[in-house]
């Protein structure tokens, strides 16, 4: 089984920051999580939860049907 690299954290973006830039509610993107059909990573104590910009992109062009989302 191939693993990933691992991930720098500076490529990371809070649930928060990626309702604001994709223009979605944030309890959208916790329901995308939740329901397991975006990756994500939990960090420190509470497990803020962490998504890869390239995953947020990914997922909504495959659930959305977008070919070009900023």
């Amino acid at each position: 089984m191939a693993r990933r690299k691992r991930i720098n954290p500076a490529w990371l973006l809070s649930v928060e920051e990626i309702a604001e830039r994709y223009d979605f509610h944030p309890n959208t993107i916790r329901a995308w999580v939740n329901q397991d059909n975006l990756r994500h990573y939990r960090k420190g104590q509470g497990g803020k939860i962490f998504i890869r910009e390239d995953d947020v992109k990914d997922f909504i062009a495959k659930t959305y049907d977008v070919t070009d989302y900023p």
